[in-house]
């Protein structure tokens, strides 16, 4: 089965402290209170969201993608507080190479708490258990150290950086690659946890 037929009908998951669903129009506001926040804004191709309506453009699209299998978009939601801080996101992939790349932002306000490491790995697990995937991949810019941490956090490994690849907001940026293969993703996972990341 296609990646995209999985992804028409996206699960839910859930972890300790989060639930992971389906974005709806309904979190316009939750949504657009971290995509106005030009420092979340600032590692991503994206602008910063000046008005509600370039937010709900994005849910649009988003929305509409789930239809067709065309997007991949998680809203990660606080248990404590049913709260959208962020997107997790299987944001490319290659059905004949049987690989996918992962992506996220998150409120400001919860950088630094293990929240996106712990979305990820459960979009990872699903990437492997789930689509058969061979491989899953991350990139950030070089100066990203929170995106970094968190990739290394997950079990991936650094393949190295392409430079000024990407024509971003008006400059050239190098990018950071790495990945973590279907054959790494049981050992690493235990070693996570062990470790004390999740």
């Amino acid at each position: 089965m296609s990646f995209e037929n999985h992804l028409k009908n996206i699960p839910e998951f859930e972890t300790d402290r989060l639930f992971l669903r389906k974005l709806c129009f309904g979190d316009l506001d939750d949504v657009h209170e971290f995509c106005s926040n030009p420092n979340v804004a600032a590692p991503m191709t994206w602008e910063t969201n000046k008005t509600k309506e370039t937010t709900l453009q994005f849910l649009e699209d988003v929305i509409n993608g789930y239809v067709n299998g065309e997007t991949g978009e998680w809203g990660i939601l606080l248990k404590e507080t049913k709260k959208v801080i962020g997107v997790a996101a299987i944001i490319d992939w290659s059905n004949k190479h049987k690989s996918m790349e992962i992506g996220y932002f998150l409120s400001e306000q919860y950088w630094g708490k293990g929240i996106i490491t712990e979305a990820l790995e459960k979009i990872i697990e699903y990437g492997f258990a789930e689509l058969s995937a061979n491989r899953i991949e991350g990139r950030c810019d070089t100066d990203n150290i929170g995106s970094q941490k968190v990739m290394k956090k997950l079990g991936m490994k650094y393949e190295g950086t392409l430079r000024k690849n990407e024509f971003i907001k008006g400059e050239f940026r190098d990018t950071q690659f790495y990945s973590i293969l279907a054959n790494e993703f049981n050992v690493n996972k235990t070693m996570i946890h062990k470790l004390g990341f999740l």
